[in-house]
């Protein structure tokens, strides 16, 4: 058996409670990395070309309050 670490989020705010995994992170990170590389290496035909969609894992996916707690908790699989 093993284990599966996730972030647990919730927010002061309103409440909320959402989770998110390693991988989510992951991939986050490199959209915003690819965007940022767009950014840098911009042409003129760049500038049509759409920012990957990222999310902000420091806000709460419901409101957008930056008044969250992380704790991190782990599944036996």
């Amino acid at each position: 058996m093993g284990k599966i670490k996730e972030t647990e989020v919730t927010c002061k705010a309103c409440g909320a409670v959402s989770y998110y995994g390693k991988q989510d992170a992951i991939q986050n990170l490199g959209k915003q990395m690819q965007n940022v590389g767009k950014d840098l290496t911009c042409c003129g035909c760049c500038s049509v070309l759409p920012n990957k969609k990222t999310v902000d894992l420091s806000k709460c996916p419901q409101c957008g309050s930056r008044a969250i707690t992380k704790t991190t908790i782990e599944h036996e699989v």
